[in-house]
């Protein structure tokens, strides 16, 4: 209500997904968290935790664009994840103990790293898809009373708190092109060939 369908229609999907996995960790939001991941999702991780009210977020990523996109868009640090110092770097960024993970990778390497970066008592969000197993030592899972939780997407009482967030704080909205469903599979060919800028919503007419 009072906010155009075009707008809102993207919270929907990367903007609940992003706002679900903070709320999982909202009681450690006033240290910084790490964040796996500086594309789409965690730019939009990085908007809804400042509205959130939280302490930052050192971002993870392999591309030196998406880390430098990340420092702009307010992170607190940004570090290469194939670093063979990644994990001190991150120590280092965070000034402190490290509770929270979210993971919207989701591949060996970045669950590995977020495992290990966790202090005692902290939490790894996994929310990305890529795929992979993991090789925690599991007895360590015990004697750092760590939680490993998942997270997709969200639910509805999330989307309409989101929608809120978004019209009392008023977050940038997300850059959209409106396409008729007529043009559904123009969509996804012009989303595989990278010729959209943001996301493309599909409209009655």
């Amino acid at each position: 209500k009072g906010m155009d369908p075009v707008i809102a229609a993207p919270y929907a999907c990367s903007g609940v997904t992003t706002y679900s996995a903070l709320k999982k960790v909202e009681k450690d939001l006033g240290n910084p968290i790490v964040i796996f991941g500086a594309g789409g999702l965690g730019l939009m991780a990085l908007t809804l935790l400042k509205a959130m009210g939280g302490k930052g977020a050192i971002v993870v990523d392999i591309d030196a664009s998406k880390r430098e996109a990340a420092l702009k868009a307010g992170a607190l640090a940004a570090v290469d994840g194939n670093a063979p110092d990644a994990l001190a770097q991150l120590a280092k960024a965070a000034g402190g103990p490290i509770l929270s993970v979210i993971d919207l990778v989701g591949n060996a390497q970045t669950t590995q790293l977020g495992f290990d970066v966790l202090s005692k008592g902290g939490s790894l969000i996994m929310v990305g898809l890529f795929g992979g197993g993991a090789t925690w030592a599991l007895p360590l899972i015990a004697m750092k009373a760590l939680t490993i939780q998942g997270s997709y997407v969200g639910n509805l009482k999330e989307t309409k708190e989101l929608l809120e967030l978004v019209r009392t704080k008023k977050i940038a909205p997300i850059p959209t092109t409106p396409m008729p469903f007529a043009r559904a599979n123009a969509a996804l060919n012009e989303l595989r060939e990278g010729k959209l800028v943001g996301r493309a919503i599909l409209t009655p007419a």
